[in-house]
């Protein structure tokens, strides 16, 4: 059965649904952006604005091209609908999990597969405004922008319960949630001619376009242009992080503040070393470019159903998060080094057992030719000695590993908890404790520890904070107050979070049911301190 839903235009005068009855907007809020009138959806308590595009349908000759923004809205914007998703993960199938996996495991990775009934497609490029039913132009509002999961959609969370909440406790919000080129080739191609055309991390640069959108429009719906707070759990917290890093570490006045959940600046790679090249080279040669003058001009003439084929088939291969000396000038790390960071307020966090959910891409466990492998990975450059000394800093003895504090139980598979702990302090823990330990003097910074939601045999692993932040729990309070005043404590703290500094290390614990305490961010010392000094460099 088709999905009888209305479609967005740019410039039509009257949209028409599927059948072709005539949109009728009567009742619906409105907001007018340029000679537009735009129609949403209300609740009683908060207005949806969905689907509305910032840009230029990236497809043809746009795709693989940095976005560029939509024509001036005329006529009528009918925006009671999810727009379009981007090409992502989600749409290669079922990720085969290993035999070794539980129920418990399988049941908790299920909710990163819940995504709202919208279509996938290569125009995607959209985004929700969820405001306050009762808020009007020029009230000027604080907003909150959120960058989707690796694996999902602007609508994965359903902004209203956040909203909702603001509006509970006094501190209205507003919700911006943007669809942008998430993974795969479509937003992060590496390779030369990449990095010729100035291509490079088209993910990262749709998300500045959808930044700019808000300072442009956003004051039409009640916000405030200059106090907007960038969210993100995951990939969408790590490029967060990106964007106080790009274009040379100027915010270029689109955010005030940072919080990201499990994510910080990565090591990463130039987009033209070996590694980027030989991703683009195999790609380009599986839709039989290879040989075309323009390869990149190739890659975009290619037919939408032939090029999403062979992406489908890759098992995700053909993408590399890079720095591309364009959008992001240095090396990411580097750049936090250098102090060329965005001087914004952050909050950055993890989970006490983030590395564990890596645990389910080796379905045989590892041993330390697997896991040189995974090392190497991530830094080619690895000498034979640093090799052998960071796998001597992560012997197998499940005691030592992840999750953590548990014994011998949960040794699901060969190495399992020895991976779970390698691949959380290379992926999170030491990328958390590299951007604290340099912003905190320069900045204002507050670092959490996440210790609630203990998923057997996972422990508290990645995005176990989902449920308190995104169903409206004491951190979405915080993250509230951080919106409105620049501090989590808001205005009267039950409970204080003291910024983070080198001197005093100190963590908010969210523990047990509702529990809040304190901790030294000096765990694992060695381990961790080790890892920088491969990240940052001799």
């Amino acid at each position: 059965m088709l999905l009888l839903r209305c479609l967005l235009s740019y410039l039509a005068i009257t949209i028409t649904c599927a059948l072709g009855a005539p949109f009728n907007p009567t009742g619906l809020p409105s907001v007018k952006l340029d000679e537009a009138m735009v129609y949403g959806v209300h609740d009683g308590t908060t207005n949806s604005f969905l689907g509305i595009p910032y840009a230029q349908p990236p497809v043809n000759g746009r795709r693989l091209a940095p976005p560029e923004p939509a024509a001036p809205y005329t006529g009528i914007v009918n925006a009671s609908a999810w727009g379009n998703q981007c090409l992502n993960a989600l749409t290669l199938g079922t990720f085969a999990l290993p035999s070794w996996t539980t129920p418990e495991m399988q049941q908790y990775i299920s909710i990163f597969n819940s995504l709202e009934p919208a279509p996938f497609d290569e125009d995607c490029l959209n985004l929700n405004v969820i405001t306050p039913a009762n808020v009007s132009a020029g009230q000027k509002l604080p907003v909150v922008a959120v960058r989707g999961f690796e694996f999902s959609g602007s609508s994965n969370v359903d902004g209203r319960v956040m909203v909702k909440r603001s509006i509970e406790i006094g501190e209205p919000i507003i919700w911006v949630s943007m669809n942008y080129r998430y993974v795969l080739p479509y937003g992060f191609l590496p390779g030369k001619a990449v990095k010729d055309a100035k291509a490079g991390n088209l993910g990262l640069r749709d998300q500045r376009l959808a930044l700019s959108w808000i300072q442009r429009y956003i004051s039409s719906f009640g916000g405030d242009p200059s106090r907007v707070t960038l969210l993100g759990l995951s990939a969408g917290a790590a490029s967060a992080s990106l964007q106080a890093v790009a274009n040379g570490g100027h915010a270029e006045g689109l955010f005030s503040g940072v919080w990201a959940e499990s994510g910080a600046l990565q090591h990463l790679q130039w987009i033209d070393a070996p590694a980027g090249q030989a991703i683009y080279d195999e790609f380009v040669s599986a839709l039989n470019c290879s040989n075309a003058a323009d390869s990149l001009a190739c890659l975009r003439e290619v037919p939408s159903e032939t090029f999403q084929s062979v992406v489908g088939t890759s098992g995700g291969a053909f993408w590399s998060l890079t720095a591309d000396g364009d959008f992001l000038q240095d090396l990411p790390q580097q750049a936090l080094v250098k102090g060329k960071v965005a001087p914004v307020s952050m909050v950055t966090g993890i989970a006490e057992d983030d590395g564990t959910i890596a645990t389910i891409t080796f379905p045989d466990g590892a041993n330390d030719t697997i896991l040189a492998a995974y090392i190497q990975g991530v830094y080619p450059s690895i000498s034979e000695a640093n090799l052998t000394r960071l796998l001597d800093l992560y012997p197998d003895d499940p005691p030592a590993g992840s999750p953590y504090g548990t014994g011998y139980k949960y040794q699901l598979a060969q190495g399992y908890k020895r991976i779970g702990s390698l691949a959380g302090d290379m992926g999170f823990d030491s990328n958390h404790r590299l951007l604290a330990n340099h912003l905190s003097p320069r900045q204002d910074l507050w670092s959490y520890y996440y210790q609630r939601n203990f998923i057997d045999d996972f422990g508290v692993t990645h995005g176990t904070e989902i449920p308190n932040m995104y169903g409206g729990g004491d951190m979405a309070d915080m993250l509230i107050h951080f919106t409105n005043f620049g501090d989590p404590n808001g205005r009267h703290p039950s409970t204080y979070w003291p910024r983070y500094s080198p001197e005093e290390p100190v963590m908010l614990t969210f523990h047990g049911n509702d529990s809040l305490g304190y901790k030294a961010d000096n765990y694992r010392a060695e381990q961790i301190d080790f890892i920088n000094s491969l990240n940052i460099g001799p």
